[in-house]
């Protein structure tokens, strides 16, 4: 391709990718919500640096163990965002504005990788309208106000099936340097070690292998074939001795009847709150309906360049609808492909008869998400100019809460409180979480109970309070710290 050609291609992405930036800064409000998973990725992080690593693990182990149900969190996240997240730490500290850049750039780089891997199987014109329609989603945009591990984990994915491709160049993936290969293997093991259900990209690279070589075992090299996964096992092996996690999290109730379940409800309104649409669920369904046809369309036509993508979000799918969570979150690194996939669909099917309509489509799909910028953009200016801050642990009533612990409290002891590992993150103490009064009474020195709240803690009068024996050692409007008291060890 001429130097002028490539300037054609990457200028109209570079337009639309810095829009992208713009506009997902623009929504972040100051601050960062209660929702804790944040607060253990930021331990990890820091303990990289810190140097307490075994430290982290034992309290949340603790935390973990303490609570009343004992499985709502893995003792240690996989260490992938951890790892980039932690210079970024030991820069800015717990700067969230700042932090939120990275979540920002994650997301684009996996928009640029979505871009070069869709730009060689479709027209450059509809590849780009494709990474617009994904990119310009505002739930997409609001993402990157919190500092999960999705954005990290797409832009791992996007490197891996990037270099799968630069891999492939000579038609075969086993023709690839050896060196390359391996690569291939590490990358599949960061996508596996920033999220678990990354290990759908492992036989989406051994179906590449098995289409490449059919018909050919005979002359393949061996060692060619298997270097990806050798790289990949060792890959985990090597980081698993020095940074260990759950290589296979246990959750109660999981199962394919979850999926199941699933699929006629919370997924089918992740995808469609994904995507923009509004209350259109019947929308939603017509566009899941039109990617399942371009799978079919390309696994037939092209199966060796789009069997990965197709392998990789269907497993992707199958695992995070196993796990009992509803979380929305876990559809954001499979909807992209779905429209990748509805988007092919549509280009072949209207191929010859309504030429350009596929390009008007998507064209027109990201204007409309565009167009539903400016409400989004003015009510977050409106909340950082008012000098608000998000109800989570950085509003000046739980910074308050954090003193008040740190203050009232020694570092061995264990605090409850309703989102225990943000506690622990602010103050050191490991920390219990409950709703059952019985399991605080036991398990707990104080308890941090928030006023006019039931979640995940009982909400106590102070009647209630005294006849269980608790002290009030401190308080205010939304807080009060209760002593609890010491009861003797069982015989």
């Amino acid at each position: 391709m001429s130097r002028g050609s490539n300037a054609r291609t990457h200028l109209p992405l570079a337009i639309v990718l810095t829009g992208i930036a713009i506009a997902a800064l623009a929504v972040h409000r100051t601050g960062v919500a209660w929702g804790d998973d944040f607060t253990l990725y930021l331990r990890q992080a820091r303990s990289l640096f810190d140097g307490n690593i075994g430290q982290v693990i034992a309290d949340n182990h603790d935390n973990v163990q303490m609570a009343a149900k004992p499985g709502f969190s893995p003792f240690v996240y996989p260490w992938g965002w951890p790892i980039v997240l932690s210079p970024f730490v030991r820069l800015f500290g717990l700067d969230y504005e700042r932090l939120k850049f990275v979540e920002v750039g994650c997301w684009l780089v996996f928009l640029g990788f979505a871009h070069a891997v869709f730009r060689r199987r479709m027209k450059p014109w509809l590849a780009l309208g494709t990474v617009a329609v994904i990119g310009t989603s505002l739930p997409y945009l609001r993402h990157t106000d919190q500092l999960l591990s999705e954005f990290p984990y797409l832009a791992f994915v996007g490197a891996t099936l990037w270099w799968l491709d630069r891999c492939r160049r000579a038609g075969r993936l086993d023709l690839a340097a050896p060196r390359d290969l391996a690569v291939l293997g590490l990358l599949a093991m960061m996508v596996f070690n920033t999220r678990r259900e990354g290990v759908a990209m492992v036989p989406a690279l051994l179906a590449v292998q098995l289409i490449d070589c059919r018909g050919r075992w005979n002359v393949v090299s061996k060692r060619a074939a298997l270097t990806p996964l050798a790289a990949f096992v060792g890959g985990v092996v090597g980081l698993q001795l020095i940074l260990p996690s759950a290589l296979a999290p246990h959750y109660d109730g999981a199962g394919l009847d979850q999926t199941w379940r699933k699929l006629g409800g919370p997924f089918r309104t992740a995808f469609r709150d994904q995507l923009d649409l509004g209350n259109h669920s019947r929308l939603a369904w017509l566009i899941v309906a039109v990617a399942a046809i371009g799978m079919g369309i390309r696994v037939m036509r092209s199966g060796a360049d789009d069997v990965a993508l197709v392998i990789f979000s269907v497993l992707s799918l199958l695992l995070v609808g196993m796990i009992p969570a509803n979380g929305d979150r876990y559809m954001l690194a499979i909807t992209p492909f779905v429209v990748y996939f509805a988007v092919q669909a549509l280009d072949r099917l209207l191929v010859g008869k309504i030429g350009g309509l596929a390009v008007v489509a998507v064209v027109a799909a990201a204007v409309v998400h565009v167009a539903g910028w400016r409400a989004e953009i003015e009510a977050a200016q409106t909340f950082n100019d008012a000098g608000q801050v998000q109800d989570g642990p950085m509003s000046p009533y739980a910074v308050t809460a954090f003193e008040a612990v740190e203050k009232f409290t020694r570092r061995d002891d264990i605090v409850a409180f309703f989102k225990a590992r943000a506690l622990t993150l602010y103050t050191d103490r490991r920390s219990v979480q409950s709703s059952d009064l019985e399991i605080i009474l036991e398990r707990a020195d104080f308890f941090m109970m928030r006023r006019n709240s039931d979640l995940s803690q009982p909400q106590l009068t102070d009647a209630m309070a005294r006849d269980a024996g608790l002290v009030d050692v401190w308080s205010d409007s939304q807080w009060v710290l209760w002593k609890v008291p010491s009861y003797p060890t069982p015989a």
